[in-house]
């Protein structure tokens, strides 16, 4: 219990550093954004009545505490293009970043750690030699460039899907879901082949130690072993690199969102940075950077569970 307390805080005050350092990045940018709601033509009266509905004439921590108030809320401001709630605007975009993420996270877990696991148990064989020379490959691809190769492939040539035919998760659920799997290939494959030959190490490190040649004298067989002492050891270091990667791609999902023709917060984010639309940007900021501490304390508590004698040291 003390151990979740004290990762709990940890969250909570990275949160709140995060909000302010966002906050304070986007409040001294140059640009005012009564100016870019109302145009370059509105009469210095107007332009100073919307600051003081705005709360822009505020000192920098007041603006700073209501933004926080009002996120607290559910409520993200209003977009300075649209002049429209942020939250309407990234709501049903979310939902589909958040797939994407999710099932390109669950394909890298059901191909990393079977294939690690192999490579390992065999090392030295034709299987390890064919994965570990095909791992090398695919790490030096990156995301958007298989992206590129998937669309190719099977889209235009094998026709397995209609390249940029995107169905809405509101539409169809199951549609939206079949169409999300290349992309999702595409963010996986990378993280994949990375996690394999992190596990593949691991395991083969943990093999020489003491502990292995002890869980052998007591009779136990390879698969005994491997399963039972040496894979639990040696997944610590990949809950590690999985956390880091979940991170990664609720970020860098962004750019094969692109590729691919998904409306997700890539589309959003990139258009409110080019019209300088500064809460639509902050929001999304602020929802990465929550969903990315979230990750990390999730990871933490995982480690908790797999190996008990883990502390806050």
């Amino acid at each position: 219990m003390k151990y979740f307390t004290k990762k709990l805080a940890g969250l909570l005050v990275t949160l709140l550093v995060v909000s302010f350092l966002v906050f304070i990045a986007f409040a001294v940018i140059p640009g005012d954004p009564a100016t870019a709601m109302l145009g370059t033509e509105a009469t210095e009266a107007r332009l100073e009545a919307l600051r003081e509905e705005l709360g822009l004439n505020a000192p920098l921590m007041v603006r700073y505490l209501r933004w926080i108030r009002d996120i607290l809320q559910g409520d993200f401001g209003r977009s300075y293009r649209y002049n429209m709630p942020v939250m309407s605007m990234i709501g049903d975009k979310l939902p589909v970043t958040l797939t994407l993420t999710a099932i390109s996270f669950a394909l890298i877990v059901l191909i990393s750690i079977p294939l690690g696991v192999a490579c390992a148990r065999y090392a030295g064989g034709v299987l390890d030699h064919v994965i570990v020379v095909a791992d090398q490959i695919i790490m030096a691809v990156p995301p958007f460039f298989s992206g590129i190769l998937i669309t190719l492939v099977f889209g235009l040539l094998l026709h397995l899907f209609v390249p940029g035919g995107y169905v809405s998760w509101q539409q169809d659920w199951l549609s939206f879901l079949g169409y999300m799997i290349f992309p999702s290939i595409a963010v996986a494959l990378p993280k994949s082949a990375m996690a394999v030959k992190l596990l593949r190490t691991a395991i083969l490190s943990e093999t020489k130690l003491d502990y292995v040649r002890t869980a052998y004298s007591r009779g136990n067989g390879t698969k005994a072993v491997l399963y039972r002492h040496v894979l639990r050891n040696a997944l610590i270091p990949v809950i590690t690199f999985l956390g880091m990667a979940l991170a990664d791609m609720v970020a860098g999902s962004i750019i094969v969102e692109q590729v691919f023709n998904i409306p997700g917060l890539g589309r959003i984010l990139l258009t409110s940075i080019s019209n300088r639309d500064y809460p639509v940007v902050q929001a999304i900021i602020v929802c990465i950077a929550f969903l990315v501490i979230v990750v990390n304390f999730l990871v933490d508590l995982l480690y908790k569970a797999v190996d008990p004698r883990i502390t806050l040291e």
